[in-house]
């Protein structure tokens, strides 16, 4: 009889074998998802059923991981800071970056946020008040905008530790990460004294949350997020008036 069976089960599996296939997958999945042993045959009667229940999870899966998918990948998230934002919890940060011993310990700002003496790594691509900034984009242009000179490619040590464009505290102070209104990651750093405060928009990637920071620390990548054309580094300094702040040039405060 065992002998028959066999032969039986082998001629099945050579005429169907997506049959065979099936049905095994079927006894299978019957089998986890019941506490009790079900025969062959009452498995085979609801075949139908049992089928149409794991076509239609398969389907539900699908549509829930096509779902996912389209809500992060979505343009609006992706250009948005809180894409970033989400994945920088997934990344280890600690060691990676190192401060920049080359800053001055300050509560006023005296260098270029990309590091080096004076402007010697950066170039600016949009100045202070700059008119040209207010007739393209009808506002005022209340910090510079920042890209790496040649110089700094060649000579900046963060630069050939990481291969990324590392932008560091300029000033000693308590910092604050934010996202501004077009989407862009900032860091806000104010003073010990609370007498200044410096504005950074457009990271790619933020390296500080809260808390104290002291210059030369690392805060960030060079990134385009927010209200920007291309990769770079807007760069603030506000001085305290009454009791709002007042955004002045930057430049004076770069040596």
């Amino acid at each position: 009889m065992k002998a028959l069976g066999y032969a039986h089960a082998f001629k099945k599996l050579k005429e169907d074998p997506f049959g065979v296939a099936v049905d095994a997958l079927i006894t299978v999945v019957v089998h986890i998802f019941s506490p009790l042993p079900i025969p062959g045959a009452l498995v085979a009667q609801f075949k139908v059923p049992i089928l149409g229940f794991l076509a239609s999870l398969a389907i539900l899966f699908f549509f829930m991981i096509m779902l996912v998918g389209t809500v992060f990948m979505s343009p609006l998230i992706v250009s948005s800071g809180y894409w970033t934002e989400f994945i920088s919890h997934f990344q280890d940060q600690e060691g990676e970056y190192q401060s920049d011993s080359g800053f001055t310990q300050t509560q006023i700002p005296k260098q270029s946020p990309l590091g080096g003496s004076g402007m010697n790594f950066v170039t600016v691509t949009a100045y202070f008040l700059d008119p040209s900034y207010y007739l393209q984009f009808g506002r005022n242009h209340t910090g510079i905008d920042l890209v790496p000179s040649d110089s700094y490619y060649q000579n900046s040590q963060a630069y050939k530790d990481t291969g990324e464009v590392v932008t560091f505290a300029t000033i000693n102070g308590n910092v604050r990460y934010y996202i501004d209104q077009y989407g862009g990651n900032t860091v806000e750093i104010t003073s010990d004294n609370g007498s200044i405060q410096v504005l950074y928009i457009h990271f790619s990637r933020v390296l500080v949350q809260s808390g104290k920071v002291t210059a030369g620390t690392p805060i960030g990548i060079m990134g385009d997020t927010g209200n920007a054309t291309g990769e770079h580094v807007h760069y603030e300094v506000r001085t305290k008036n009454g009791n709002n702040w007042q955004a002045v040039n930057p430049l004076n405060y770069i040596e």
